[in-house]
């Protein structure tokens, strides 16, 4: 029998989920972060661990609202113009 990689016990045939290269209890299969269970559709895989899209890692690469492109620019904008006068 093959073992769920979240817990490590026994996965039968009808509560098997194969996805990422492992085998999972549905119960298992869920967001690494918010623990959202997911499905075979709607799940991220990063690094062999499964997320939901919010989640994804990949996705999250600001630390904050205020760290966007756009706020970066605006912040250098106006450290600019205050340095004109």
């Amino acid at each position: 029998m093959q073992s769920c990689a979240r817990c490590g016990f026994v996965v039968y045939p009808a509560e098997k989920i194969n996805c990422i290269d492992q085998n999972w209890h549905k119960a298992c299969f869920h967001c690494d972060v918010c623990k959202m269970v997911l499905t075979a559709n709607n799940f991220v895989s990063h690094k062999k661990r499964p997320y939901c899209s919010v989640h994804n890692p990949r996705n999250n690469t600001f630390t904050s609202v205020y760290a966007t492109p756009i706020n970066i620019n605006a912040k250098k904008q106006s450290k600019a113009s205050s340095e004109v006068r």
